[in-house]
């Protein structure tokens, strides 16, 4: 991430290494969480001193995707997890600031910083998706979770949202990666790519050792959609499937090709 001022931002973690092993359900709610509206009056309300429930509770704003993201995970940083302010987060006495997270940018990656982010692609395509899942249904959804409850619960509306995903581009969007990075998933790409062996080994380092993880994500919304296909063998469920078998088969070529890197 690239930030014109370094008073611009301000890295926190957990002080204590014991909550290490909760972090994965905190991060799993935040990917459920993609998508999910901004609300500005909701986030006005986080200056209020007195303890409230949220008001709009299908809402987000960022301290409240934070600090939710880590009570859903049994881990409570602030007073009330649904109004908070940077400040309260800051002044968590669960957190401490990392020191030295900040360097200066060189020129390639301030380039590449300017180019177009491929979340910032994935923020449209799920725009796109929610809000005409809400023109359809009537209903707010907001989250990939609830549209799946909702088509599951309405199957005569499976083709219409399952046209609407397709023609999001959401299915393709792997196809950017191995599009700007083919390296990742061959590796006689990835020794034209890096020259210089310390930093080909770091980067297969990464893969061989995180991919594994990301594979066991993968595996979960798979068992998630395929127990969602078992009810009526709907389309919005079999394209999600063979999207999540290709994920999955591409991760274990990125972890193949880290691995070959470490041996050669």
């Amino acid at each position: 991430m690239l930030f014109e001022n370094e008073n611009d931002v301000l890295l926190l973690r957990l002080k204590d290494d014991t909550f290490k092993h909760l972090l994965s359900d905190a991060i799993v709610f935040a990917r459920q969480k993609i998508g999910t509206e901004y609300s500005t009056t909701e986030a006005r309300l986080a200056r209020l001193e007195k303890r409230i429930a949220a008001k709009e509770t299908n809402r987000q704003f960022c301290t409240r995707f934070v600090a939710q993201a880590y009570l859903n995970a049994g881990i409570q940083i602030v007073p009330n997890p649904d109004y908070c302010s940077p400040n309260d987060i800051q002044g968590s006495e669960l957190l401490i600031a990392v020191e030295n997270a900040l360097r200066t940018a060189s020129d390639a990656e301030i380039r590449f910083a300017q180019e177009e982010s491929p979340l910032e692609k994935q923020r449209e395509i799920h725009n796109y998706i929610f809000e005409n899942a809400r023109a359809i249904s009537g209903q707010d959804i907001q989250t990939f979770e609830q549209l799946s409850k909702y088509v599951l619960e309405n199957p005569d509306k499976d083709n219409e949202i399952t046209n609407i995903i397709e023609k999001s581009g959401y299915l393709e969007m792997w196809q950017g990666d191995v599009e700007r990075n083919p390296w990742h998933y061959d590796y006689k790409e990835l020794l034209k790519h890096y020259t210089n062996p310390r930093q080909r080994k770091e980067v297969g380092y990464f893969f061989a050792t995180t991919e594994r993880e990301t594979r066991e994500r993968f595996f979960q919304t798979l068992d998630a959609l395929e127990f969602g296909y078992s009810f009526y063998a709907q389309r919005y469920y079999k394209v999600q499937i063979d999207l999540y078998k290709k994920l999955i088969d591409l991760s274990e070529t990125r972890e193949f090709v880290g691995i070959l890197s470490l041996t050669k």
